[in-house]
């Protein structure tokens, strides 16, 4: 895919506004338009901006190699239900190199996400994902080397619902037990494989309980991936805050006309999102605050273009 882009600052402050969650009346007032002028505005500007994806291939290249992906369920018409956006991101430099809005979350629209990421010569050393065999079979049919970290989090949550340890107390100490010993915090495979065992010996006299030790025993590679891979994490943390920043933004739209208009929106708001200065990365993520997540990862000497103010 081809695109030119102009270099020269744009006043892009009705998308800009727009896109961080300011009403439409209020930009109006702000702008001293009427709603309408303001709407064929924004619907100019949004079209206007070139695709996420070429962006990345053209001037990005220092990328961790560690990617957090998720889908996350848009409401677009003609669908019956939500179809998913499928994106990553770049965990040390919060970057979202490519995404794909698909018609639904199935094997082929993972292969479809991960061979963008092939096409941009993605560094990819580990996925961070909740427990979606589709995204897993997906990113190793396109990267064979790639290790996969199973978000701990969404694993131990699925134990809390099959025994029911929200409502019922029954196996309520066993799943604190559970948290405790082996997914408070990462630990090498070589511990993580000590307590388990000790847990087995414990409960082994239990049958239900064995059973899902067994299940942490067969899952023991995904579990433990992010310990092969310096800075990795053992949740999908960061991708589930994106997803949950993204949502907000949303409920003023309240779903799209059509694909295309999701598209192009969602487009729009993974490219403000790169270009925008962090503000609030708090802990290990410090560093980022004042910064870009593009200019993180673009080339050096790379001339960006200037998208937005």
């Amino acid at each position: 895919m081809w695109f030119s882009i102009d270099h020269r600052k744009k006043n892009n402050s009705v998308i800009e506004d727009h896109l961080d969650g300011k009403p439409i009346r209020k930009i109006a007032d702000k702008e001293k338009k009427s709603k309408s002028a303001v709407k064929r505005a924004l619907d100019k500007q949004i079209k206007n901006l070139p695709h996420n994806n070429p962006i990345t291939k053209k001037y990005c290249n220092k990328f961790c190699g560690i990617m957090a992906v998720d889908g996350k369920y848009i409401k677009v018409r003609g669908y019956k239900k939500s179809i998913p956006l499928l994106w990553g991101i770049d965990y040390l430099t919060h970057d979202i190199p490519v995404y794909d809005l698909a018609p639904s979350e199935n094997y082929e629209s993972c292969l479809k996400y991960f061979g963008y990421l092939k096409s941009i010569n993605y560094p990819l050393k580990i996925v961070v994902c909740d427990d979606n065999e589709n995204i897993k079979m997906a990113a190793k049919y396109i990267f064979p080397n790639v290790l996969i970290q199973t978000c701990q989090n969404h694993f131990m949550e699925n134990i809390r619902r099959d025994l029911r340890t929200r409502t019922e107390d029954k196996y309520k100490n066993f799943v604190i037990e559970l948290k405790q010993e082996l997914f408070s915090r990462k630990i090498t495979k070589q511990d993580f494989r000590i307590r388990a065992l000790k847990l087995c010996k414990k409960y082994k006299d239990d049958q239900i309980k064995t059973s899902y030790l067994i299940k942490i025993d067969k899952a023991f590679d995904e579990l433990t991936a992010s310990t092969l891979v310096p800075s990795a994490p053992r949740d999908t943390n960061l991708i589930e805050l994106y997803n949950s920043h993204l949502q907000a933004r949303l409920k003023s739209i309240k779903g799209f006309k059509s694909f295309g208009s999701a598209e192009k929106w969602l487009n729009a708001y993974i490219l403000r999102r790169r270009f925008r200065k962090f503000r609030d990365c708090s802990r290990r993520f410090r560093y980022l605050n004042g910064k870009t997540s593009i200019s993180q990862t673009c080339r050096k000497n790379a001339n960006l273009p200037l998208l937005f103010i």
